[in-house]
């Protein structure tokens, strides 16, 4: 009898929740897009170029067979400022709640997913390249207007072409990649698991390096004047910018005539890009006169680790059922219309970008 009640009480509770409604998702607050007219103009001889990197190993086959699913999780901006003799790098985060073309939040890195903004509205990808950029100069009040697109067998193939790059890694990371099974002849030395320190990484190791997400990052001072690691995706747009460093550090003695056989590498490993030969001819010129210059480097949107809703630089919205604890660090996944997204302030982050980039920019350490 007590197990017939038990069976009637669970079934009830199964139907009952059949037909409740679903937890409503927390609605984003609006995001100030600045219409194109109203951006601040570009001082001369200031360059911006979009670094879009797409998260497929062979992007071209993909594309061609119309097979959607690619994300660009790889979003980098690289700018040169003659007039300061500055080179600064600018990650955005994948995951950041942006308006779309069409009106409609979503991801920044969903505009050729399925769900996103090409498959919605029958776009071409080139149309979602174009798109994904006018979106981020809409965000942070930008005017980039030259980019170029890779995937991650070519960002192999360039490092593999530079020469590879020096990467310093934790004991943590040592570990992981051991356990990656990449080829102990990808590093020089050997990875070997547990041992930190700096490594020579080909294209390949490079490239998985630049993927690890589950490993907390070396400590580092980040733009709110603390020092601390970053995890998940925040790591992964720390390495990028570390190995874009490396990169440009093993190319402050190359020759011109070298400087030109890179760039036919960069051109046979692009997915797209809207730059013409004079344009690339012209980066390989400013590349020249400014190789020498050390690479700053900023994230957006800026470091915010207590993650408040108020006051703070970003925020998760509308978390999922699915919490953990893991690597002795407690997070959680957050979702919106199905996808883990963050809500940005886009006022802090559009200015502490501008203040950065025209050398305005100040650490503030409130402890």
């Amino acid at each position: 009898m007590t197990k017939r009640i038990l069976s009637f009480l669970l079934l009830t509770a199964l139907l009952l929740g059949s037909v409740l409604p679903a937890q409503a998702a927390e609605q984003p607050n609006p995001i100030p897009v600045v219409a194109k007219e109203n951006r601040t103009p570009t001082t001369k001889g200031v360059h911006h170029y979009m670094l879009i990197c797409v998260d497929s190993w062979d992007a071209q086959a993909s594309f061609a067979k119309k097979q959607w699913g690619n994300h660009t999780d790889g979003l980098m901006l690289v700018t040169v400022d003659e007039n300061a003799n500055r080179v600064m790098l600018t990650s955005f985060i994948r995951d950041m709640l942006i308006q779309r073309p069409d009106g409609k939040f979503g991801r920044i890195n969903n505009f050729l997913d399925v769900g996103g903004w090409c498959y919605e509205n029958g776009k071409t990808y080139n149309e979602g390249f174009h798109a994904l950029v006018e979106t981020i100069n809409g965000h942070f009040d930008l005017n980039i207007e030259k980019f170029i697109v890779v995937d991650f067998r070519q960002v192999e193939n360039i490092i593999n072409a530079v020469g590879g790059v020096d990467i310093t890694i934790t004991n943590r990371e040592a570990t992981y990649l051991k356990r990656y099974s990449i080829s102990p002849s990808s590093t020089t030395p050997a990875i070997a698991e547990g041992q930190g320190g700096t490594y020579h990484f080909s294209g390949h190791a490079a490239v998985i390096y630049m993927r690890i997400r589950k490993i907390e990052t070396a400590e580092y001072m980040h733009a709110d004047g603390k020092v601390y690691s970053d995890h998940q995706d925040y790591g992964r747009t720390y390495r990028d910018r570390m190995v874009l460093t490396s990169i440009a550090e093993s190319l402050k003695n190359i020759s011109y005539d070298d400087a030109l056989k890179l760039l036919d590498v960069i051109i046979a490993n692009t997915v797209y890009t809207n730059m013409t030969i004079d344009d690339l001819f012209a980066a390989v010129e400013l590349a020249m006169r400014m190789k020498e210059n050390p690479v700053e480097n900023i994230r957006m949107p800026i470091s915010n680790p207590s993650k408040q809703k108020d006051g703070g630089t970003w925020y998760e919205i509308t978390p999922t059922v699915e919490s953990y604890n893991k690597n002795n660090y407690s997070y959680c996944e957050f979702a919106y219309d199905g996808m883990a997204t963050k809500q940005v302030n886009f006022e802090v982050n559009r200015q502490a970008l501008h203040d950065f980039l025209t050398d305005n920019f100040v650490v503030v350490d409130d402890e």
